[in-house]
């Protein structure tokens, strides 16, 4: 296959994927990608985006290729990487969970200052959820309020729907010193910008 088709054929392959299309050959896209991945033609960036998009398809089978994908390109060598195997192994997504594992990657992701911004508030917002949720620690209501602030701050807009509840009392409620403050939980919502659930909670106030 000359070079020109074969990038054509990734490319028509990552269309299909996005659009959740079940004609896709997933295998056959999985081995074209590491093929890709070993000439340089794909970035960090790109492989990260893939394996989340393969991650979350509802294609049969998708899923487990995500995490493969990941084994297979060595996610430790970006933080990009990194983020989205921790997220798998914590959700879990595509095979077993290993929430200790997952929630080390994502605590050396958020002090790593290599790391964007954006991507460092993604792994925020997913060790908020394993505090909240128990995941792999002990629940820590204050622990995941503070982790969902620090998201926000670096831009994970869609944690401030979390932290809104927080402050509406319908999670974290047992916390110390803290009691339901809609005009908090409001102001919170707020830093939600545009994200559709955070806009429906400050309708739904009025």
């Amino acid at each position: 296959m000359q070079v020109k088709s074969w990038v054509g054929q990734i490319e028509r392959e990552w269309r299909q994927l996005r659009s959740a299309d079940n004609t896709l050959d997933v295998e056959k896209f999985f081995r074209h990608v590491i093929a890709a991945n070993k000439t340089g033609f794909l970035s960090a960036e790109s492989l990260a985006a893939i394996s989340n998009a393969l991650l979350t398809s509802a294609i049969p089978g998708a899923p487990h290729l995500g995490r493969r994908l990941l084994d297979r390109v060595g996610a430790n060598r970006r933080p990009t990487l990194r983020v989205a195997l921790a997220i798998s192994l914590v959700t879990p997504t595509g095979g077993d969970a290993d929430f200790a594992t997952g929630n080390a990657i994502l605590d050396d992701v958020m002090k790593d200052d290599t790391a964007e911004g954006p991507l460092r508030g993604i792994a925020a917002a997913a060790l908020a959820d394993s505090a909240r949720l128990g995941r792999g620690m002990e629940a820590d209501a204050d622990h995941a309020r503070s982790l969902y602030e620090r998201a926000v701050d670096l831009g994970h807009k869609a944690s401030a729907h979390n932290l809104g509840l927080f402050w509406e009392g319908v999670w974290g409620s047992s916390s110390a010193d803290v009691r339901p403050d809609r005009q908090r939980a409001i102001q919170m919502y707020r830093r939600g910008g545009d994200d559709s659930r955070c806009q429906r909670r400050i309708q739904a106030s009025r």
